[in-house]
């Protein structure tokens, strides 16, 4: 039985806006049911939901009192953690096509993730970035990698639970977010899904090379694609 996970969380401090509601719950619950053709587990992980389900396991993390996509650092929690075949996806990823053969990328000891290849090639060169990204505090640790979908084997990596909790609060800190943990702390656990699975409504599919084709239209539907990220200030 493979298991998929998703996290909701209300933030901590009231003046910071809710993103996510059960409502968003609901809509990836079922849309694993549609694309995902595989018997599997769903765990939710939050702090509060009024989610009732037999079908979808609530998982309470909110003795973590983490922040946002931080809480993502608790799927590599031992307690958290299943045996088998795990996924992770964001609650406003979408998908197109029939994703079962996705686990066919997960291999033991690695984390399965997006690579943004719709990035610059010198994304990770601070020198070459505008002045203004130069200064950006936020752009300290770029990474090419996304979090928005992960798969890995179950207890495989329990290792980048252990690291992160030993340093949490510094952690927390000093990355923006926790790709750019996973992309300068963990990148050796790092593979990337291939080209043609993931591509991102605001900032396009392919930044292209001589070898690919380049893709990085806006807000168009690439039904021959079968995740859609909505990441970027093009959320709302």
């Amino acid at each position: 039985m493979n298991n998929i996970f998703v996290v909701k969380t209300i933030p901590e401090k009231a003046t910071v806006k809710e993103k996510y509601k059960d409502a968003h719950v609901w809509d990836i619950f079922w849309q694993c049911k549609n694309y995902y053709k595989k018997p599997f587990k769903f765990y939710l992980l939050t702090n509060f939901t009024t989610v009732n389900h037999p079908e979808i396991k609530i998982v309470d993390i909110s003795k973590f009192k983490y922040d946002g996509w931080w809480n993502k650092m608790l799927l590599f929690h031992p307690d958290i953690d299943k045996e088998g075949t795990n996924l992770y996806f964001d609650l406003d990823t979408t998908f197109h096509r029939d994703i079962s053969d996705i686990d066919k990328y997960i291999s033991p000891g690695l984390l399965t993730s997006v690579f943004c290849y719709w990035k610059p090639i010198d994304w990770l060169d601070r020198s070459a970035q505008p002045k203004e990204l130069q200064d950006d505090p936020d752009m300290k640790y770029p990474s090419m990698f996304n979090s928005s979908v992960m798969g890995w084997q179950g207890h495989t990596l329990t290792s980048i639970w252990d690291d992160f909790k030993d340093d949490d609060q510094r952690y927390l800190l000093e990355y923006r977010g926790n790709d750019d943990y996973l992309g300068h702390k963990q990148l050796d656990k790092l593979k990337a899904l291939p080209r043609g699975i993931c591509y991102s409504q605001y900032y396009g599919a392919d930044v292209g090379s001589e070898f690919f084709p380049r893709d990085k239209k806006s807000n168009i539907k690439r039904d021959n694609y079968y995740i859609r990220l909505l990441n970027g200030p093009g959320k709302d």
